[in-house]
Parts: C-alpha cells; sequence; structure tokens
C-alpha cells in the first residue's frame, strides 16, 4: 500500500487518467531506482579516489528525493514542472561530470535517468531524436577527444536508447489498450442508448397501437396547459370510450377484442389534424387533446365524425361487428385550469354520455360533479345498508281485467335510506349493476321474497305467483342453478309459486348463453317471463327457442294508448306475438280505465299498474289478501 501511493505520489487518479498514472509510476520508479543505486555508486566511487564523482552521485540522491516530495506537494497533472527542473539539473551535472572527468562521463548510472523527463515532456519522437543526438555527439567526442572504445561507448548510452524504446513499447500497448476500452465503452454506450430509447418508447407508448400512453398523455397535457398558460390560449380534452367493448372480448376473444382495437385507433388517427394529440390510456378508453379552437361547433364536429367513423362496420376473419363510441368533452380554461380536473371532467362528461344515449358526445358541466358525487355517495352508502339489511320488499298485485281478480304480484325493492328516506331502484340499480353489488342485492331479494310467499301459503291466503326481477349478471353465474335449488331448500318455497322476469335488452345480448339455464330453471318448476319487452329488439327465431311462459308489455308502449297509434300497433303486434307462441301477455304501467279496457278488448287480460294498485308493503298486501281470503285467486 505504501509503494503504491509512493509510485503514485499520493494521488487519486480516475479511470480516464491511466496514462497520467503511468507516467508518475515510471518517473517515481527511475527516481527510486537513483536514490536505491546512487548512493552505493557513490559509495564505491569514494573508495576508489573518485570524491568529485561520489559527490555527484549524492547530490543525485538528494535531487531524487526531493524530486519525489516535490510530485505529492504539487497538484495532479503538474508533473511537467519537475521533469524541466530535472532535465536541466540532470544536464548540468552532465555536463560538470565531463569537465570534471572525461574518462566517467560514460558511466553515469544516473545519466539514464535524464531520457524520462525528456520523454515525459517532450514526447517520444523528441526523446529519440534527442538521444541520437546526444549519442552521436557523445561518440564524436570519444574518438576525437577521448579517444575511448566502442564497447564503452555501447555500455555507457545504449541503456539510454534502449529505454526510449521499452517506454514506447509500453505507451503504444497502453494506447491500444485505450483505444481497445474506448471502442468498448463506445460500443457500450450505443447498446445503452439503444436499449434505453427502447424502454423508454416501451414506457411511453402503447405496444397494441403504437399510440402515447398514460404516462405519455400526462406529460403532453401538462406542456400543453402550461402553453396554454403563457399564451392565454385555450384546448379541449376528448375522453373516448367504446360501448360494451366487454361483451366483443368475450364472445370473440381478446385477439379479436385486440384486433378491434388497432382498427379503432387507426380510424380515428385518419381524421386527426396535426394540432390533434391522440393517446391510449386504457382498454378501450382514448383521449384526444386539441389545442386553438375556436368555436364549440368545430369541437361538436369533431366528435360527431369520431362517432360516426368508429361505427362503421369491422369486417374480422369474416364476421362483421358494429360497435359505438361514447366521448365526454373537457375546456381549457372554462372547466378548470388543472390537469386531474380536465380528465375527471372529460371522464364523467363521458359517462353521462353513455347513460344518455350510447354512441353520443357530451359537455362537461358543473351539476355533473355534483351527480357523480351523489352516486359515489350512493354506492358506499349501498355497501353499509347490505351489511345492515336496510333493503325493504314492496309488491305490486297483478290483476286479471277481466275478472278483476288478483293473479299475483311482483317484488320491487326499495332502500330505506336513514337519512334519504325511501330511494327508488332507479336511482341505486344502475350503480348497483356497475358495482357488482346487484347479485347480492338479487340474492337477498330472492330469499326475502321466497320467504315470504311460502308464509301467505302457509297463512291459507292465495298470493298467487311472485315475481322476481333476476339480473343477468346473477344468471350466468357458473353455479346459479345450485344457488336457487339452495334456496328452495332454505326457505321451503315452492319453484310454481316462482316467476323470474329477465329484461329483454340484456338476454338477447346473451341468448345462447342463457337458453340452458333457463331451460334447467323451468325443469326444476319456475316460471319465466321477458320484463318489457318490445324495446330489445327481439328475434323471433331465437323468441322461439327461449324456454319462456309469459311476454310483459313495456310501460313506454302503454301510456299513450289507444291515442298513439303507433304504440297501439306495436302492443296489437305483441299480444299477437304471444298468442302465436301460446305465450301469456301481461302489460306493466297501466293507469286509465281506457288503458285497460282497450288491453282488455286487444286479447291482453293481465295487468300491473297504478290503475288497480301501486306497489305496497307486505302488512298492507296481507290485509289485502286477507280480505280476499274467500276470493279465489285467478290461475295462471
Amino acid at each position: 500500500m505504501f509503494f503504491s501511493n509512493l509510485l503514485t505520489s499520493g494521488h487519486t487518479f480516475k479511470e480516464n487518467e491511466h496514462a497520467l498514472k503511468t507516467k508518475y509510476i515510471l518517473l517515481n520508479s527511475m527516481l527510486i531506482m537513483m536514490i536505491i543505486l546512487l548512493p552505493i555508486l557513490g559509495i564505491l566511487r569514494f573508495y576508489t579516489n573518485y570524491p568529485v564523482q561520489s559527490m555527484i552521485n549524492i547530490l543525485g540522491t538528494v535531487l531524487a528525493t526531493l524530486t519525489i516530495y516535490g510530485f505529492r506537494l504539487l497538484k495532479k497533472g503538474n508533473y511537467k514542472i519537475l521533469a524541466y527542473v530535472m532535465f536541466i539539473v540532470f544536464s548540468s551535472l552532465l555536463v560538470y561530470a565531463y569537465y570534471n572527468n572525461p574518462l566517467m562521463f560514460n558511466i553515469n548510472a544516473w545519466f539514464i535517468v535524464l531520457v524520462l523527463p525528456i520523454y515525459l515532456v517532450f514526447g517520444f519522437y523528441t526523446a529519440i531524436c534527442l538521444s541520437l543526438l546526444f549519442m552521436i555527439s557523445v561518440a564524436v567526442i570519444n574518438f576525437y577527444f577521448i579517444q575511448s572504445d566502442m564497447q564503452n561507448l555501447v555500455y555507457g548510452f545504449m541503456p539510454i536508447f534502449v529505454s526510449v524504446w521499452f517506454m514506447h513499447i509500453y505507451e503504444a500497448l497502453l494506447q491500444h489498450y485505450v483505444k481497445l476500452l474506448k471502442h468498448s465503452n463506445n460500443t457500450l454506450e450505443d447498446t445503452v442508448k439503444k436499449r434505453t430509447s427502447v424502454l423508454d418508447y416501451q414506457a411511453h407508448y402503447d405496444a397494441l397501437t403504437d399510440l402515447p400512453n398514460r404516462i405519455k398523455f400526462q406529460k403532453e397535457i401538462q406542456g400543453i396547459m402550461n402553453n396554454a398558460r403563457k399564451q392565454q390560449s385555450n384546448f379541449a380534452l376528448f375522453f373516448i370510450d367504446l360501448d360494451q367493448f366487454k361483451k366483443i372480448n368475450d364472445s370473440y376473444g381478446h385477439d379479436t377484442g385486440d384486433q378491434v382495437i388497432r382498427i379503432t385507433s387507426s380510424r380515428i388517427k385518419k381524421i386527426m389534424q396535426n394540432h390533434h394529440i391522440l393517446s391510449r390510456i386504457g382498454g378501450d378508453e382514448f383521449t384526444i387533446l386539441i389545442e386553438g379552437y375556436r368555436y364549440s361547433k368545430d369541437l361538436e364536429f369533431i366528435a360527431q365524425k369520431i362517432i360516426d367513423t368508429i361505427q362503421e362496420p369491422i369486417i374480422i376473419d369474416n364476421t362483421t361487428m358494429f360497435i359505438s363510441c361514447s366521448i365526454g368533452i373537457s375546456l381549457y380554461p372554462d372547466d378548470t385550469i388543472s390537469y386531474q380536473d380536465m380528465v375527471k371532467y372529460a371522464d364523467t362528461a363521458m359517462y353521462q354520455a353513455k347513460e344518455l344515449k350510447r354512441g353520443h358526445y357530451k359537455f362537461y358541466s358543473s351539476d355533473m360533479t355534483e351527480v357523480a358525487f351523489e352516486k359515489v355517495l350512493l354506492e358506499t352508502s349501498m355497501r353499509l345498508a347490505i351489511e345492515k339489511e336496510d333493503f325493504i320488499l314492496y309488491y305490486q298485485p297483478q290483476v286479471n281485467g277481466k275478472t278483476q281478480k288478483l293473479i299475483g304480484m311482483e317484488a320491487l325493492i326499495r332502500w330505506n335510506h336513514e337519512s334519504m328516506g325511501l330511494i327508488t331502484p332507479a336511482k341505486f340499480i344502475p350503480i348497483a349493476e356497475e358495482t357488482g353489488l346487484i347479485i347480492t342485492l338479487d340474492l337477498w331479494m330472492m330469499k326475502t321474497g321466497m320467504l315470504q310467499i311460502k308464509n301467505w301459503y302457509n297463512m291459507g291466503l292465495n298470493p298467487g305467483t311472485l315475481s322476481l326481477n333476476l339480473s343477468m349478471k346473477l344468471l350466468q353465474e357458473k353455479d346459479f342453478i345450485s344457488i336457487i335449488t339452495q334456496l328452495l331448500i332454505e326457505t321451503g318455497c315452492k319453484a310454481k309459486w316462482i316467476e323470474f322476469e329477465i329484461t329483454e335488452s340484456h338476454i338477447m345480448h346473451n341468448v345462447l348463453e342463457v337458453i340452458d339455464t333457463l331451460q334447467k330453471m323451468k325443469e326444476l318448476g319456475f316460471s319465466i317471463a321477458i320484463d318489457d319487452f318490445g324495446t330489445g329488439y327481439s328475434s323471433l327465431s331465437y323468441l322461439k327457442k327461449l324456454p319462456i311462459d309469459k311476454l310483459k308489455i313495456d310501460r313506454s308502449f302503454i301510456i299513450d294508448i289507444p291515442y298513439n297509434k303507433e304504440d297501439a300497433a306495436i302492443t296489437n303486434a305483441i299480444i299477437a306475438i304471444a298468442q302465436s307462441l301460446d305465450l301469456m301477455v301481461i302489460a306493466e304501467g297501466v293507469e286509465t280505465e281506457r288503458q285497460k279496457s282497450y288491453l282488455v278488448e286487444c286479447g291482453c287480460h293481465y295487468i300491473q299498474g297504478y290503475y288497480f294498485y301501486k306497489p305496497m308493503h307486505k302488512s298492507k298486501l296481507e290485509m289485502l289478501l286477507t280480505n280476499k281470503r274467500d276470493s279465489s285467486v285467478d290461475s295462471l
């Protein structure tokens, strides 16, 4: 450790200072050699009667020691200062030695050190030239003045020449290794740059569409926002979500879904302009930044063009698919100057557009935030309400409009909120469907309804058939048949007392998947009705394959009959379809005598609506059933 510190003069060298470190080691090595050899040579010369030469050797030792100390004191890289000093001093000593005793001129061992500072200060070629010149001069002096032999000349000066070449070879190797190291570093840097470039691309761009991803989008919008703030300009954010994209993945597989995403992104790209920035920030979610628009009509035109473009048929593997999108739009600085709020507001507007009508766009407005906040509060409250069982069932009787007798009832869930009072399903059922809580609500509703209908029959009452609404999410559960079988066992309810209502729009999107499940339900003894019939665009070819018992005419067709000819025509068509397929038919939402009479005349005898009964608590319905104890209940 001490020797290494001595050779480097106590300096610390970086990796790229290898050449400088080598020069310090060479220089200090030669100086150390002088300190070791010159005192020995000086003692020998003193005892052989060469006192002057001995003093010169001792002086060379002192100078070598001072030089080593000087290298340690000077800042790293200033070795040339002492190298010049060494060159001058040793040259002077050499000349003095010559004039003192020409015969000792050739054999001064410390003379070899003279070449090193020449080499270090002036470079290899200068050292070679000076050495050759010096050797020629010495040879001439030897032959013409001192007349020493050639052997003495070779012994005295050949080590100088050899040492120069040795250092040149060392330097050549050093430069070769430096070149190799530099080449290796350059190759490594190129590799690192390429890999860094690839990693940077992967970090900021979507692998499926090559569009900027969420991270890149955030940087883009923040940069645009900073520019807009400085220039007092505006920009718009479009939040695009593909409608019911999950059904494509579920029906055709994720590979097809990926192709749909790629096709959709390429279609949007084609209608983009230079000042538009398109990004994919999620599975089926895209954003567009539009700078410098002039009028909101410009944004409306772009939004409608995107919607129309996406709605064009997509053909993959000879299969034609249709998809739509919903778009939410937020504006800077009209709506907000915050990045987080820009995204949140556009997302909120998109969901409002989706709820209003699929394949639609909507601009953000402040009341949307209030609605979204209310939804969050409702979801949180709903989870707590399920745990506390704050939900209750109301029952709306169904009547034979021809005989005026009760034939059954529909169970309708209500939420008895501690501060908001009774909340209708229209407010919380959509939230339950979005969050998946609908399955828990359905199971609670089914169990509660089954226990209640069984209790009424045990009391000797005649409640008829209880209709229970069934969500598609619960129906698609793998163990659904096991669930309802277990419920029958737990409640003691008979399957023939229960009728399940499934919304037409839901069942038409999953016809092939649910036919087998519906058939198993029929085998257990349950009745099955299609709810809101006429709104889901049923295919008659599928309708005749479904194991169903009843069609339920949606109230939207009942409100204006018989005055609205179109609604009357649709109602008559539904009744005719039910009769042709040997199905029962019931109309909901009947509120007037005129509506009831028209339906009965057209052949729809079963009625549900305010005209006969509003939804009521089980206690009121029990009183109704008790009063009708002696009246027979029409058979379905």
